[in-house]
Order: structure tokens, then sequence, then C-alpha cells
């Protein structure tokens, strides 16, 4: 895959997705006056229908490092299987390293993230997609986990 823009450019936590305005409205409503919700508060079943569009990442330190739990339908269909990968070993992922500093940047921030990426796939087909990463703390005090949501816009697929 090779990118063919510039990085993406963090934005408000305005998404332009339906999907992601509700997985962003769901977290604000489990996390409550916490910093940030425990991934044992996100039920499933309380979000079925925006399951295709969610990623659940293992936050690992010393060293930081991201590992795909879950990965939803909808990005398998468009990126690939990734689950249970590292996001430092998926060497063919256009901007990977971006997508490292944006997932340590909302571990240090307990603060979600919104981005916008575009790039063109091997193949040709061009990809244009919206990523919401929220953080998750088991302990109420350090990030553990990200849930992320992705939607990819239809005209580019």
């Amino acid at each position: 895959m090779a990118e063919s823009a510039p990085p993406p450019a963090a934005h408000s936590i305005e998404p332009q997705h339906d999907e992601l305005k509700r997985l962003h409205a769901y977290w604000l409503e489990k996390k409550g006056a916490q910093p940030a919700p425990a991934r044992a508060d996100i039920d499933p079943l309380e979000i079925a229908p925006l399951l295709p569009y969610v990623t659940l990442i293992d936050v690992e330190r010393a060293p930081l490092r991201f590992r795909y739990r879950l990965v939803g339908t909808e990005i398998v269909r468009n990126v690939g299987e990734f689950t249970g990968s590292y996001l430092d070993a998926l060497t063919s992922l256009p901007h990977r390293d971006v997508m490292a500093a944006e997932f340590a940047r909302v571990v240090e921030s307990a603060a979600p993230a919104l981005s916008l990426w575009e790039y063109t796939r091997d193949d040709g087909r061009h990809v244009r997609y919206e990523r919401l990463v929220l953080p998750l703390m088991g302990d109420g005090a350090t990030v553990d986990m990200l849930l992320s949501g992705m939607v990819f816009d239809k005209a580019y697929g």
C-alpha cells in the first residue's frame, strides 16, 4: 500500500459519520465523571450495530506497543484482517508510524482523538476514512486499552 496524502490532520471531537457520533456519545455516557470508562463498562450488546466499525487495542508498556484485540468486519473488508497483530509489525500498513503517534497521544493525555485518513492501496483503490480513538482505563487512572471506530467513505471504496 502506498500513501498518497500527507498525515491526517487532527480535528475537534465532532465526528462526521453517524456511527462515530454514536460511539463517542456511548463512551461519554459510560465515562460519566471519570476520565474514561473501563473496558468492563463497555457492553458489546449495547453497541451491536457499531461493532463492524470498532477495534479494541491493548496498550502495552515498556516499551509502548499496541496490539489489536478485535477488528470489526467493516474494517477487515476495507483494510484487511489484523486481529492479534501489533501495530509496529504491520509493515505494509500506510501511515503506521503516524497512527502509533496518535495512539500514544491518546494514552498519554487520556483524551479522545479524531482524524481523517486517505491513501491509495497497492491495488490502486483509493481509501478514505474517519477514525475516532477513545481511551479506556481499567484502574481509573491509566489508559490500558483503546476503543477505536473507523468509518470508510463509500465514494472511495
